[in-house]
């Protein structure tokens, strides 16, 4: 029934939404953000003659459209369309519009010509070693999680997302630092005792939350603004573009800079689906959703100040807690998910041991 419904809804998008891939004039914004050199003049050729895509790619997103990652996106479909001359079509379908990432997933796991943008920690539901991308504390920066991308670990658990029939076509999609948002002031872990903090349901979310003091709470992202105004939670941990383009400040008095995870989300789409394009085609999606990645992760790293900005301006008040007693805390999410040799083996590869 759950395949069905799923099956349904991307039925219902694709023949409804014709306005979901964002006006034109937000796609060229978007371009030259991202510092696009290109006049598109294939992609312009390509449809003038009346090529027919012959592929068709719907990627779904929980984050807003002016978003930068769903920028990024839009970046993403048009060098695939240019490079393609138009026999690729790409579909981006952000804030949830295609469906939930669990169904999304489940679609691309079956073969169908779905994708999104996930988190580490929903992939670690088919991969467990994946989800220590998204461990607490375990890269301070986007420098050093780049870095991360290009070690032996990381290869292979790509291989084993694969076997799963899962594609992660990049993983260097940059949302900024998470934080917790809450209707109380938290120094330090003590003060989350008993409060009920959003998770996405993924285990190390989940297992951090509770590490970290929290009563972790399992809400859709889309529930989050409902759930703190109807007091269902106490708070939530988020990047500053997804609390800004969700207004969490309307319904949230503090900002508690915890930077518990540097949050990287992953292009990711069907392993037999994409085994089933040309290598040509192959090569053109990996190439262009490296570069949508890239330009997501410099449009947030030039917008932080300017988010946490917006918050302020809007009433949020910015709390300086306790980072150590938190890393202390959230260590021992690494043994309850099996997780401590991996993280030896990455902080060996990075230099850190």
């Amino acid at each position: 029934m759950k395949k069905l419904v799923a099956a349904m809804l991307i039925l219902a998008v694709t023949m409804s939404a014709a306005g979901c891939k964002g006006s034109d004039a937000d796609k060229e914004n978007s371009t030259q953000a991202a510092g696009a050199q290109s006049d598109g003049t294939e992609a312009q050729e390509g449809q003038s003659s009346g090529t027919k895509a012959e592929y068709t790619l719907k990627i779904g997103s929980s984050v807003a459209e002016n978003d930068p990652v769903t920028r990024g996106l839009w970046r993403f479909e048009e060098i695939v369309e240019e490079k393609t001359g138009g026999s690729l079509q790409v579909e981006i379908y952000p804030a949830s519009q295609l469906g939930a990432d669990e169904d999304l997933i489940e679609q691309a796991t079956m073969g169908t010509g779905v994708g999104l943008i996930t988190d580490a920690g929903r992939l670690g539901t088919y991969v467990n070693e994946y989800g220590i991308l998204g461990a607490p504390y375990l890269v301070d920066n986007y420098e050093e999680a780049l870095k991360l991308l290009e070690t032996t670990v990381y290869d292979g658990m790509i291989e084993d997302l694969a076997s799963h029939g899962l594609r992660v076509l990049s993983g260097n999609w940059y949302a900024g630092t998470r934080q917790l948002f809450m209707k109380q002031e938290v120094k330090a872990p003590a003060d989350l005792k008993g409060l009920r903090v959003r998770s996405s349901g993924s285990a190390i979310v989940s297992s951090t939350i509770g590490a970290m003091g929290a009563d972790p709470t399992v809400l859709p992202w889309s529930e989050s603004y409902s759930g703190l105004q109807q007091k269902v939670i106490d708070g939530l941990e988020a990047h500053y573009s997804a609390a800004v383009g969700s207004s969490i400040y309307e319904v949230s008095s503090y900002l508690c800079k915890t930077g518990h995870f540097q949050h990287i989300l992953n292009l990711v789409i069907s392993e037999s689906w994409f085994r089933s394009l040309p290598e040509e085609y192959r090569q053109i999606l990996l190439d262009a959703a490296y570069e949508g990645g890239t330009a997501a992760s410099e449009e947030t790293l030039e917008k932080d100040a300017e988010y946490e900005k917006t918050l302020t301006e809007n009433g949020m008040t910015i709390v300086e807690v306790d980072v150590e007693a938190f890393k202390a805390a959230t260590d021992q999410v690494y043994d309850e998910l099996n997780l401590r040799d991996l993280k030896d083996q990455i902080d060996k590869e990075l230099g850190k041991n």
